[in-house]
């Protein structure tokens, strides 16, 4: 009897595996032992887009899992500078990041981050967080700008007047709304899709410059 032939769902599967495993930026952090292919994306616009991050200075990762821009973000800082990173899911332990788990969102998180600062300000603020793709892009699209007024709302809470955010986006439906609402309350706005983000993704971050 013949084999059947690979259903759509597991040739996609197939498909995304094998990518993924001959990306050139996932070996790279294979050898070099980075936790994710993300990291590169992060040190790339830390080098090449404007956000000076200073020695001392105090980076809040929101949706840090599995920890790697945080990770890239220690050495930035120094030993005077201070990195949070928080997400719902545990993390392995970073050398010199206080790593809180927990909903940013959420009473609990707030608390946590703010016994983490020790009365000292948040500088930057920076996420790489992405929902969990369903397959309806629309759906998808929503859920990503849901997350990015999250962030946003955080940073108007607690990111000092002059800091900076960072954070991934889709582009698409509520797109253009959300840029405008990022540009009333930031000085300047750039869009960056950094070589380590794959062509195919939908993905590019939003950098905001100057809180107002």
């Amino acid at each position: 009897m013949a084999k059947q032939s690979k259903s759509k769902k597991d040739r996609k599967t197939s498909a995304w595996f094998n990518r993924h495993a001959n990306d050139p930026h996932v070996k790279r952090a294979q050898k070099e032992g980075k936790r994710s292919r993300a990291a590169f994306k992060l040190t790339e616009i830390l080098d090449k887009h404007s956000l000076n991050i200073k020695k001392g200075s105090v980076v809040v990762d929101l949706g840090c899992a599995p920890g790697s821009w945080s990770e890239e973000l220690r050495p930035y800082v120094g030993s005077h500078g201070l990195v949070i990173g928080i997400d719902l899911l545990p993390l392995e332990p970073i050398e010199g990041v206080t790593l809180i788990q927990a909903d940013f969102d959420s009473p609990e998180g707030q608390e946590a981050l703010q016994e983490a600062l020790q009365g000292r300000v948040i500088d930057v603020v920076v996420s790489d967080m992405a929902p969990e793709m369903s397959g309806d892009k629309l759906v998808d699209q929503m859920r990503m700008i849901g997350l990015n007024e999250m962030t946003l709302h955080f940073a108007k809470q607690h990111l000092r007047q002059g800091g900076h955010i960072l954070m991934k986006t889709f582009m698409g439906e509520g797109y253009d709304d959300f840029r405008r609402e990022l540009g009333l309350n930031f000085q300047k706005i750039k869009n960056i899709k950094p070589a380590a983000s794959r062509k195919t993704s939908p993905e590019f971050f939003l950098l905001g410059l100057g809180k107002k």
